[in-house]
């Protein structure tokens, strides 16, 4: 199995994904000023103490308030009353859980944990503690001794209260490298305390650059070869690749060829069919995908597969092939919160079990925290998926806005970059005078807005006259450059 990681970088969107034998398993996308916070740390100032919902907003100097829930404060539990614990005005250390989604702000944790390639550290934490993955006692027996060993040979910080937790990717580890890892917490940690003195809410320690810190988690997945059409981004991605220290390192090409790097490996195709709700499966069959606020739906159906006879093998066939289905459509638009299955109802116990372990393993190598229940009575899974980020719809699209059809539209904003994607490859491929831009009024209206300093500066490096039209009969996520 080939496993790559393709990069599309342009100055308003760096797009990763993660493709194995040409299928896209993973998409992330990263919009600089809308870039994921989850795992920064901010010195913030609380707002308002809710005493009736246990919970407080706080200022972290995003767009909106935070949130912060008595069970994410730390050595505090639902019987605490968060006005003993917390109060207006207040300066305290949070850390980002989950991202602010739609209307609600980021959900923050005061639980402070700072990741490495082989060490969590989590302040506060009485324990240090190894990876349940590590199965071998010998090698956890031994890690122990390490870790007391290097610790009581290095003075931490008096503000280091907490401990280390050593992850997966420890097993194996030199004590060279474990003491480089503890050593790179211990700089990030004081780094952190001297910030403090700042003035709240202020940001006092940022993950590292999005896609960089996805290159290096995905590097342990055995990754052969990263593809990547930005030449500044490719340089950086070397440095990478050259501090990672997996065994076998992927082999980088910068991207030089004529067209969109993402339309030459057929990934631009794979992201819009997963804006869609209805998923063909092999067999004829078909799930449907409704995504909402509150939870999102998956429905199985057999479509055209109901063969000569409507049988018990039948529906465990749909069901089988739309459990890897669903599982796949999961990870890949990062559908989270609830998730429910309506399986083809199946009376024998045995298929049930089949399709639940099929649904099981389909989510075996997930890196988010995923539970699944077993059938309902009514013949439905539910699934529970932590939520940390937006949805890939959440990040493309906007609601339609029109109750009686289920299509996802594109947002102004998405249009806007894709237009800015287009011109570029216009740019790199070819030189024209002019050019005009059809698309309807509510897209023009975001470039002209948001985007004009972007579209002087490409009128400015090719001399390239823009013209921006608008075509009433376009629907909104439909645009066309016309040479002129």
């Amino acid at each position: 199995m080939t496993k790559e990681i393709l990069i599309n970088y342009t100055p308003l969107e760096t797009r990763l994904a993660l493709v194995e034998n040409t299928v896209l398993k993973e998409i992330h996308i990263d919009r600089g000023e809308d870039s994921s916070l989850v795992g920064n740390i901010y010195k913030a100032k609380v707002l308002r103490v809710i005493p009736g919902m246990q919970a407080a907003f706080v200022d972290i100097g995003a767009k909106r308030n935070a949130f912060l829930h008595i069970d994410d404060i730390h050595c505090a539990n639902s019987q605490d009353k968060i006005a003993h614990t917390l109060r207006d005005g207040q300066d305290i250390l949070v850390q980002v859980l989950k991202d602010s989604v739609n209307k609600k702000g980021a959900l923050l944790t005061t639980d402070i944990s700072i990741a490495t390639e082989y060490l969590v550290y989590r302040q506060g934490r009485v324990k240090p503690g190894i990876s349940a993955k590590i199965k071998p006692k010998s090698e956890r027996t031994r890690l122990n001794d390490l870790m007391d060993s290097i610790v009581s040979s290095i003075k931490l910080p008096d503000s280091l209260s907490g401990n280390f937790i050593l992850r997966s990717a420890a097993e194996g580890i030199k004590e060279s490298q474990l003491t480089e890892d503890i050593n790179s917490l211990i700089a990030v940690w004081r780094s952190i305390e001297s910030l403090k003195a700042q003035k709240s809410p202020v940001s006092v320690y940022k993950e590292t650059q999005r896609s960089q810190g996805l290159v290096t988690q995905m590097l342990s997945l055995g990754i052969d070869k990263i593809i990547v059409d930005s030449p500044s981004f490719f340089e950086s991605l070397e440095a990478v690749c050259n501090q990672s220290r997996v065994t076998e390192k992927p082999i980088i090409n910068l991207y030089k060829e004529q067209g969109n790097l993402f339309d030459t490996y057929q990934i631009e195709s794979q992201i819009n069919a997963a804006l869609k709700s209805d998923v063909p499966l092999n067999c004829g069959g078909h799930i449907v995908i409704e995504e909402t606020e509150a939870l999102s739906a998956i429905d199985v159906n057999t479509g055209s597969f109901i063969g000569e006879f409507i049988d018990h093998s039948t529906f465990l066939k749909v069901n089988l092939e739309a459990a890897k289905a669903a599982a796949k459509q999961i990870k890949l638009r990062n559908l989270t919160g609830i998730i429910i299955i309506d399986f083809i109802d199946m009376k024998v116990a045995e298929n049930r079990r089949q399709v639940l372990q099929q649904l099981k393993q389909a989510f075996s190598e997930d890196k988010t925290i995923t539970i699944i229940s077993d059938f309902t009575e009514l013949g439905l899974i539910q699934i529970a998926r932590k939520r940390t980020s937006p949805s890939l719809s959440q990040i493309l699209c906007a609601p339609c806005g029109r109750s009686e059809t289920r299509k996802l539209f594109k947002s102004k904003k998405t249009l806007a970059i894709e237009i800015f994607r287009e011109l570029s490859n216009i740019e790199l491929n070819g030189k024209w005078q002019a050019l005009e831009i059809f698309t309807s009024e509510p897209v023009i209206k975001t470039i002209k807005n948001k985007y004009a300093v972007q579209l002087n500066e490409f009128k400015n490096r090719t001399g390239c006259d823009v013209k921006l039209c608008i075509e009433s009969s376009f629907p909104s996520d439909q645009f066309n450059i016309i040479p002129v």
